[in-house]
Formats: structure tokens, sequence, C-alpha cells
């Protein structure tokens, strides 16, 4: 039953959510958010040609969400060559964080979702305690 419950591959990250398969609502909003996923990961294609750089990561940002990063020598040659704007967020260590309008509309896309799927699971949560519960006369 909890193999059903919980998204064992995510906990495994520390992430605990319900298992997307256990409700339709759930599968819904997790196709959705694999959907903004991949159109993040064409941005970054296409930020990777516009900018002439060999690489660009997407990286976790506690303050943007996702942000790219790519070496600084590479990036900031591209960016004064490049029609679109980017906005620096941080340079450490040759490595240039940087984010654009495109990424910032993914971002609030997938902040979107991602807080609909928690609302939704928040329910299936209490709904998932009140059939546990009643199992406990029976293990006493």
């Amino acid at each position: 039953m909890l193999e059903e419950c919980i998204d064992i591959n995510k906990a495994k990250n520390n992430d605990y959510i319900i298992h997307p398969n256990f409700s339709p609502e759930l599968k819904e909003l997790n196709d959705q958010i694999n959907e903004v996923k991949r159109r993040m990961e064409k941005l970054r294609g296409a930020v990777e040609d516009d900018l002439s750089v060999k690489v660009v990561n997407i990286t976790e940002s506690a303050l943007h969400t996702y942000i790219f990063e790519c070496q600084k020598a590479e990036g900031d040659a591209g960016m004064r060559t490049s029609k679109q704007t980017y906005k620096i967020v941080s340079i450490k260590n040759k490595i240039m964080s940087f984010t654009c309008q495109g990424l910032k509309d993914v971002c609030r896309d997938i902040n979107d979702l991602q807080e609909n799927y928690q609302m939704q699971q928040n329910e299936l949560v209490q709904k998932v305690l009140e059939i546990a519960s009643t199992y406990y006369p029976l293990l006493e």
C-alpha cells in the first residue's frame, strides 16, 4: 500500500510526494509539470545556440527556482553579440549564472503547477491517513 501511495524514486532524494498514478488529478498535474520541464530544456538548447556556448546547464536556485549556468568567458562573449536580453545573477569561480524572460516564464509555470500539485496532494494525504487509521484497531 505504501509503495502505491508514495513515489519511491523521489523519496530516495528526500522528496516525499504522493505517487502521480495514485490519482488522475495528480497524474494530469505531473504530466503538465513534465511538459513545462521539456519546454525549459528546449529553451536551454536555444540559449546555448544563441550564445554560441558549448554547454549551458540548468541549476536549481532558491531565489529564481531555476537558472542557467555556463563558463563566464564563453557566456560573456555570447551575451555581447546576442540580440536577446539576459540578466546575470552571479559570477563565481569562472561560472556565470544568468536568467532570461523565457526562463522566468517557465519557472512561474512550474511554481504554479507544483503549488497545485501540493494542494491536491495534501487532500489525498488526509484521505490516506483516514484509511490507515481504520487499521489501528485491527493492529492493536
